[in-house]
């Protein structure tokens, strides 16, 4: 859960009239290999800060990858792990950034952690990470992190009814600009996905993190909620089931999910 916590944290930093937008999709093929997409995408408040860098700039830098970082990055995913492709994107609502896409060649050396940023004078994420198991076209995802918890202050004091009511009154003047800032990860089988017990499957893809802040925000209480819990080191498995209806927030919360692919 302090992980979900901090990519709250992460989002809430860049609080500008402006779209940040980051997404990780995993393809499984039946012969064992893969590819991964990680995109991301800056408003052009956030493109112009990136680019004067200092303070947020610095820190938006650490969120995109260049060539060099993404050639480093594939070697942390595992042996084999090779850059696909490079590219900087622009969409026609004039967000820009980078997609790159990772060629996985032996699905079961992949070693996979969404959102691992390198951020200068900032901590390697000790995450463990993602394994995938495929036999036939049966597959077998597993995430020791999701039952783990964080080591948060169970102890912290509580805000009291007048803070609560103060960031309530921030977060209703907060919510325009968060406006398209979205955070998911997804994974899908290259000729479709048959069936499987994951919590969040749906149009053949399955959903391991969807955060659409927009939608999150209009419900201040659960966004509070979201960011207290994780102070308290709840765990993904426990966060999934609590803020299960919380509309704008998909969390997977099972260890291990089994998949079925076409």
């Amino acid at each position: 859960m302090k992980q979900l916590q901090l990519l709250l944290l992460t989002a809430v930093s860049f609080v500008l009239t402006s779209c940040l937008e980051i997404k990780s999709t995993i393809t499984i093929n039946k012969d064992g290999t893969a590819t991964i997409e990680e995109s991301l995408l800056l408003g052009a408040q956030l493109a112009a800060m990136a680019a004067a860098g200092g303070g947020q700039g610095d820190q938006l830098k650490g969120l995109s990858m260049d060539k060099e970082k993404a050639e480093a990055r594939a070697k942390k995913l595992g042996e084999g792990v090779t850059v696909k492709s490079h590219e900087e994107v622009k969409t026609p609502d004039g967000k820009t950034g980078t997609k790159v896409v990772f060629a996985v060649a032996d699905l079961s050396k992949l070693k996979y952690v969404p959102f691992e940023p390198e951020q200068e004078g900032k901590p390697a994420s000790n995450a463990e990470p993602m394994t995938f198991s495929l036999s036939g076209s049966s597959l077998t995802i597993t995430n020791p992190e999701a039952d783990k918890k964080k080591g948060g202050d169970a102890d912290k004091p509580k805000k009291s009814p007048e803070q609560l009511a103060q960031m309530k009154a921030q977060m209703g003047m907060m919510k325009p600009m968060f406006a398209g800032m979205r955070m998911a990860v997804e994974v899908k089988g290259a000729g479709g996905i048959a069936s499987s017990d994951a919590t969040h499957f749906n149009d053949g893809a399955i959903s391991y993190l969807d955060i659409q802040f927009d939608k999150l925000m209009d419900n201040t209480d659960a966004f509070m909620e979201i960011m207290e819990s994780g102070d308290g080191g709840m765990s993904m498995t426990e966060a999934a089931t609590k803020f299960s209806k919380v509309e704008g927030l998909k969390i997977e919360g099972k260890k291990v999910v089994t998949v079925e692919l076409k």
